[in-house]
């Protein structure tokens, strides 16, 4: 309640007051108009009665008048008080959406610059690596630029020294940017030759270089036993000796998914050769274009279309694999002649669980199931070609390309098994 109405409520309780005061007045003017001598006395000491009980009244009336006047007085400060709080919480509401709004704005722009940023990064041009190493040499060196804004903030300023720390910082970008933009470019060509890595690791090994004509012939002559071996062992074990060590770090070392996967078919091939089946590698032969047909393992009447996988346990075959299976079967019977077309038949093997859906569609569609871990295997290949005795390693270009089919070939376990049948290594044995 606001003081204006605080004001016109004691207006009205004092009018009602004297209007009670004036009836009462009346009221006994009356009586003593009408009455006779003797109830006068009566009427007087009635009236003394009266006074005091409205003296009376009038006490506790202003007391209470005075209690809650005041009363309104400390709400009307209450209501003043919260109308200056809610005033405050507005205007520091707005502020704080203000700079939210700014910061936003702010969020917005360095998002455009980011994209903008990442944008320039993936073209992998000239000018995005020169922003990068830009980055990079700011980041490395702002120490640079908080001792230089020490220096001439600081009580005593020191403007002198602080312009020196700025031109070393400019100096020291410059180097460390060329510096950065050399590595990379060292990567880059890394990653498109990976035969020079071989020759990088100290100064006469890049002598070496100039062994070669162009990139073409170092690529052709480089020997992929290196990746394999170090540089000491390349120099001082005989051939035998650091062909087998590459070749038994090779299998046991770490292998990409893809040539696991090759591994794991090159060992199915395996089996199905000492159970006398003829076979012919597929999926190696062909890479992406296989039609999920990685073997296709023949006897006299029989054709057998054989996919392999070779997964982790944590994974699971599902329909689709099966399907896909059984769709390739079916072109290659419908390509071939009409003797093959009942005799065609899928075989799915894996070492990990098939999905019961899965099963279901192999038992549907007479695809067989078979698992199988992979194990050991002969990975060196005898090949004779135009008479001449040479093995190829799995690390070797012509590898995959190399058919073990004529009489005389075979796949040796050992260097010294193939070098005791008369094989020697490719000159050209590059990957």
């Amino acid at each position: 309640m606001s003081y204006r109405n605080h004001s016109k409520v004691e207006e009205i309780g004092c009018t009602i007051q004297i209007i009670i005061y004036i009836s009462i007045a009346i009221v006994f003017a009356i009586k003593l108009i009408n009455s006779d001598s003797e109830r006068i006395l009566d009427i007087i000491s009635d009236v003394w009665t009266w006074v005091i009980i409205f003296t009376v009244s009038s006490i506790i009336g202003g007391i209470l008048s005075y209690y809650y006047r005041n009363k309104i007085q400390k709400l009307n400060s209450t209501i003043k008080d919260s109308e200056n709080v809610i005033s405050k919480l507005n205007r520091d509401y707005n502020d704080k959406i203000m700079k939210l709004d700014k910061e936003i704005v702010n969020l917005n722009e360095c998002i455009c610059s980011k994209d903008e940023f990442y944008n320039s990064m993936s073209s992998f041009a000239n000018m995005s690596v020169i922003h990068m190493t830009e980055l990079i040499s700011d980041f490395k060196l702002v120490q640079y630029d908080i001792s230089a804004t020490h220096l001439r903030t600081k009580s005593h300023p020191a403007y002198g020294e602080a312009q020196r720390i700025a031109e070393l910082k400019k100096e020291t970008k410059l180097y460390h940017e060329q510096y950065k933009q050399m590595l990379y470019k060292y990567e880059a060509l890394l990653g498109l030759f990976p035969e020079l890595a071989t020759y990088v690791d100290d100064f006469d090994s890049i002598k070496e270089l100039n062994d070669f004509k162009n990139i073409d012939s170092l690529q052709n002559d480089y020997d992929r036993v290196r990746d394999y071996i170090s540089k000491d062992e390349y120099i001082q074990l005989s051939i035998n000796e650091k062909n087998q060590l590459a070749l038994n770090r090779y299998i046991n070392g770490k292998k990409s998914k893809w040539q696991i996967g090759r591994d794991y078919e090159m060992y199915i091939a395996s089996l199905y050769r000492k159970a006398g089946w003829g076979v012919v590698q597929y999926g190696i032969e062909k890479k992406l274009e296989d039609l999920g047909r990685d073997l296709i393992v023949y006897s006299k009447d029989k054709i057998h279309i054989v996919q392999c996988k070779y997964w982790s346990q944590t994974k699971l075959i599902h329909e689709k694999h099966i399907a896909q299976l059984y769709g390739s079967t079916i072109e290659f019977s419908l390509s071939e002649n009409d003797i093959f077309r009942n005799s065609v038949v899928p075989e799915f093997i894996t070492n990990i669980e098939l999905s019961e859906t899965a099963k279901r569609f192999a038992n549907v569609l007479n695809v067989k199931i078979h698992k199988i871990e992979m194990d050991e295997f002969p990975r060196i290949k005898c090949n004779i070609n135009n008479g001449e005795k040479i093995y190829h390693l799995p690390f070797d270009q012509q590898y995959d390309r190399t058919k073990i089919e004529n009489e005389g070939e075979f796949y040796a376990y050992t260097i010294s098994e193939a070098t005791n049948a008369g094989f020697r290594r490719a000159f050209r044995h590059f990957a």
